[in-house]
């Protein structure tokens, strides 16, 4: 592939020298040089010390920073280099910046740029300096470093604030992105850390999502030392070994087990993220599937009945009539949240009772008036919160260490 090479040039005497053995170095096939108006003529000079050295100078291009003392018009200048050499067919992963010689903003805006932009390498020259503070021609060495790295760190700080707030797809993309021109399998080598974080995000991303045997997955897939990096209190090991054995659980054949306290747990557990995250919509969606699930896992826990397919021998006589009118054309009884509760009401049990108090169905009832079930009002702070208390308790009695399972669920808090 073809090489580049973009290099700030100062005014010095002497730098010439430099210049030309950093350009026989990095053997570039194309060069685009930073210059200023006064900078411009040392070209002539790194041309002759080119020669003198016996080097061949490849093509060359100039791109003009205005004013050598603003550090913001060399970082534009030297991206406008950046991108002309890309023009060229080289990529940035190819294209070497030498920031050696020229002003400190000059300097300053193309190592920004190159770090920003991706460049393969960054070159300073240095050695042994005399009097005014310029190399002694001689002495050079090469001080040669991958930006990329830098510019990780950056990428990485900001993929771990999205993780912390939950925005795993967004914190996923973004790691992809920074990640995708570097080969796959040179990637945990490379880039340990962001290929870790990727792999946890995808987990996350799934698990939050409630594609628990897809997160199962993916959490297999980060090892040990990765959770380690991430999470020295040990608590992503908790939680995959929370949904290694929810997504075991759901895999199962016998309803009784899919149909577990571990998934009313996660299910509360995802529902309170998204009150947090001031997702009222979702949290409601969420809040009320849970109230269906409670009376479901009830109904079967403790009565064996199934809310898909009644039993009408296990139900008490004063509810069957009611009950034959959910009956479809399969010959099923298939019953909703409202009957259910009211058969667990008929059948003495506590969480049947909680239907007959009004907490439970006016927070009910104010989602069924709300757009985003069968009304047209708004779905406000108070719809949720007020849902959220009312299943609360129902929750606890069904799932007695409710508080411990929920210590399992909490998603860690990263640090960079």
């Amino acid at each position: 592939m073809p090489k580049g090479m973009v290099i700030t040039v100062g005014v010095g005497r002497g730098i010439e020298h430099a210049i030309a053995l950093s350009i026989r170095n990095s053997h570039p096939d194309q060069i685009v040089f930073l210059v200023t108006e006064q900078s411009e003529k040392t070209l002539e000079r790194i041309e002759e010390e080119a020669k003198g050295l016996g080097i061949t100078l490849p093509p060359y291009e100039t791109e003009l920073i205005r004013d050598e003392n603003d550090a913001e018009l060399a970082y534009e200048a030297a991206v406008s280099a950046i991108r002309k050499l890309g023009g060229k067919g080289i990529a940035p992963s190819d294209i070497t910046v030498d920031y050696t010689t020229g002003s400190k903003p000059m300097s300053a805006g193309a190592l920004y740029a190159a770090i920003m932009e991706g460049c393969g390498e960054i070159v300073y020259v240095t050695g042994k300096r005399d009097e005014n503070g310029r190399v002694i021609s001689g002495t050079e060495r090469f001080l040669t470093f991958a930006p990329t790295r830098l510019l990780a760190r950056r990428f990485l700080t900001e993929a771990v604030r999205l993780f912390n707030a939950w925005q795993f797809t967004a914190a996923k993309q973004l790691i992809d992105e920074f990640l995708q021109p570097f080969p796959k399998d040179k990637v945990p080598e490379l880039f340990p850390d962001l290929d870790g974080l990727g792999k946890l995000c995808a987990a996350y991303q799934a698990w939050d999502a409630f594609d628990h045997i897809a997160a199962q997955k993916a959490f297999d897939g980060v090892d040990r030392k990765t959770m380690e990096r991430w999470s020295p209190d040990g608590q992503i090991a908790r939680n995959k070994g929370w949904v290694n054995k929810l997504a075991r659980k759901l895999q199962s054949d016998k309803p009784t087990e899919r149909l577990c306290e571990e998934l009313l747990v996660d299910l509360w557990a995802n529902a309170l993220r998204r009150l947090d995250e001031g997702r009222f919509i979702d949290a409601v969606a969420r809040l009320y599937r849970l109230a269906e699930l409670i009376a479901q896992f009830r109904l079967l826990r403790q009565f064996e009945i199934d809310t898909s397919d009644v039993e009408m021998g296990k139900v008490p006589e004063n509810m069957r009539e009611k009950l034959e009118n959910y009956r479809d054309e399969r010959g099923k009884v298939k019953i909703p949240l409202r009957a259910s509760y009211e058969l667990l009401e008929a059948l003495g049990d506590e969480v049947g009772k909680a239907w007959a108090q009004p907490k439970l169905r006016d927070a009910l009832s104010a989602r069924n008036n709300s757009i985003a079930a069968h009304g047209l009002e708004p779905v406000t702070d108070e719809v949720a919160y007020k849902l959220k208390e009312a299943i609360e308790p129902l929750l606890n009695s069904v799932v007695p260490n409710l508080q411990q399972c929920l210590q399992e669920t909490e998603f860690p808090n990263l640090s960079p």
